[in-house]
C-alpha cells in the first residue's frame, strides 16, 4: 500500500475516511469546525499525503499543518480498519516527519483521543510525549496533546523526541 501526496481531488474520499474512523469510535465528524480542514487539503495543510490499497482506494490520511514559522500540527492521521496494524500508519506518520523536517521546522504537536491506544503507542515510540488536555473536545472527548521536538536550525545535531518542556504532572500519572 503506497503513501502518496494528497490533493484536493481526494478530499471527499479522504473526509468518508475520517467520518467512517470516528464515527467507529463513537465520535462526531464536525465539517465545519475541527474537520473542516479535509474538506479543502490544498488551502488547509503545508503537506497532506494518502495511502491507497491495491485498487488504488483512499485507507489512510495524514497531513501536516503549519502553525507558526517553526512549528507545526500533525492532522487528520487517519487509517481504516482494514489498514491497520502493517506499517502503513508508521509511513504516513513518517511522511509527514519527513516534511516537516524539510521546512526545518523545530516542533510538532498533535491532538489525540485516549480511545486511539495503537495510535498513541506509534506516536510515543516515535518520539512524541504527552504535554496536556486538548482545547477544544470533539463530542464528550476533551482528547491529549502530544509534542516532539525536531533538530532545529539553531541545533541540527539534536535527537528528535527530546522534551524542551515537561508534561503536565496530573497527566503523565
Amino acid at each position: 500500500m503506497p503513501v502518496r501526496p494528497g490533493t484536493d481531488q481526494d478530499a471527499s474520499e479522504a473526509a468518508s475516511l475520517v467520518r467512517r474512523v470516528l464515527r467507529e469510535h463513537g465520535l462526531p465528524f464536525d465539517p465545519w469546525g475541527l474537520d473542516a480542514d479535509i474538506l479543502a487539503p490544498g488551502a488547509a495543510y503545508a503537506a497532506f499525503y494518502v495511502a491507497t490499497d491495491a485498487a488504488g482506494r483512499i485507507v489512510g490520511t495524514a497531513a501536516l499543518r503549519r502553525t507558526g514559522p517553526a512549528s507545526g500540527e500533525l492532522r487528520k492521521m487517519f487509517l481504516l480498519p482494514e489498514a491497520r496494524g502493517n506499517g502503513l500508519g508508521r509511513a504516513l506518520l513518517e511522511a509527514v516527519l519527513a516534511a516537516a523536517r524539510a521546512r526545518l521546522l523545530e516542533r510538532l504537536t498533535l491532538t489525540t483521543r485516549s480511545r486511539y491506544d495503537r495510535a498513541i503507542r506509534m506516536y510515543e515510540r516515535a518520539g512524541f510525549r504527552l504535554v496536556g488536555p486538548a482545547r477544544r473536545p470533539r463530542g464528550d472527548d476533551l482528547g491529549l496533546v502530544y509534542e516532539l521536538d525536531l533538530p532545529g536550525r539553531d541545533d541540527p545535531a539534536r535527537p528528535a523526541g527530546l522534551p524542551r518542556r515537561q508534561p503536565i504532572p496530573a497527566l503523565a500519572a
